[in-house]
């Protein structure tokens, strides 16, 4: 029966396995989970109306995750998100209100938004910028709203379709990522059992995978999950 002779190595070895199958793991989850991302961006936006709108308690009776409408009434906030890097020149996002029957709805959209349609998702971001523009809109312009003021916004600013359909390619990524610390980490389990190589040169040592690296790239993933269940 074989034995081990370099415990050391199989222990590294075996804690790179197990890091390559946790991204993996990972990501066929996160593709099981948000699958249906991808599948709504390649059908397109689901057009709903304003009254539509108006009666929701929870974006989830939308009939989709991407919708387009159409408004008639909008106000154009002072309310911007600044790229704090390039400067306040540059504008990320603005915030307008458009009415939606008898209440009026937040969104959110790029500086060179024109129009009236509106195509992307709705909800309400957590995020301390979006959570700061929110109650700024709610107390400055409450003679617009007049209190009614959906509890949540229309996010155009993303781009669903192209950001969702490129899914497959992320968990492929991360998916083949993780076969390659698992296929590496079982050449340091073979490697345990064989004697160690006295030769100090770094050249002739046994290769042992970083677990650090395989442990960033799970963190990397678990952040990645975190994003996409909003």
């Amino acid at each position: 029966m074989p034995r081990v002779l370099q415990p050391t190595v199989l222990k590294q070895a075996l804690g790179v396995v197990l890091a390559g199958l946790v991204v993996a793991g990972l990501a066929v989850g996160g593709w099981f989970y948000c699958q249906h991302h991808f599948w709504t961006a390649l059908n397109g936006p689901t057009e709903v109306t304003l009254e539509q709108l108006a009666s929701l308690e929870n974006p989830s009776q939308l009939p989709s995750t991407w919708v387009k409408v159409a408004f008639d009434k909008s106000v154009k906030t002072d309310v911007k998100i600044i790229d704090a890097v390039r400067g306040s020149d540059n504008v990320e996002e603005e915030y307008l209100l458009f009415q939606a029957g008898d209440r009026w709805m937040i969104a959110i959209v790029k500086p060179s938004f024109q129009g009236n349609v509106l195509s992307g998702q709705v909800y309400h971001g957590r995020s301390v910028n979006n959570n700061q523009a929110f109650v700024a809109i709610y107390q400055d312009y409450q003679d617009v709203h007049q209190g009614q003021l959906l509890p949540f916004e229309f996010h155009a600013e993303l781009d669903y379709g192209k950001d969702w359909k490129l899914l497959p390619i992320v968990v492929g990524l991360f998916a083949g990522f993780g076969g390659l610390l698992s296929f590496l980490g079982c050449g340091g389990v073979a490697a345990s059992f064989r004697p160690a190589n006295p030769t100090p040169a770094a050249a002739n040592s046994p290769f042992t995978p970083d677990l650090q690296s395989s442990t960033a790239a799970t963190q990397v993933m678990s952040r990645v999950l975190r994003d996409v269940q909003r």
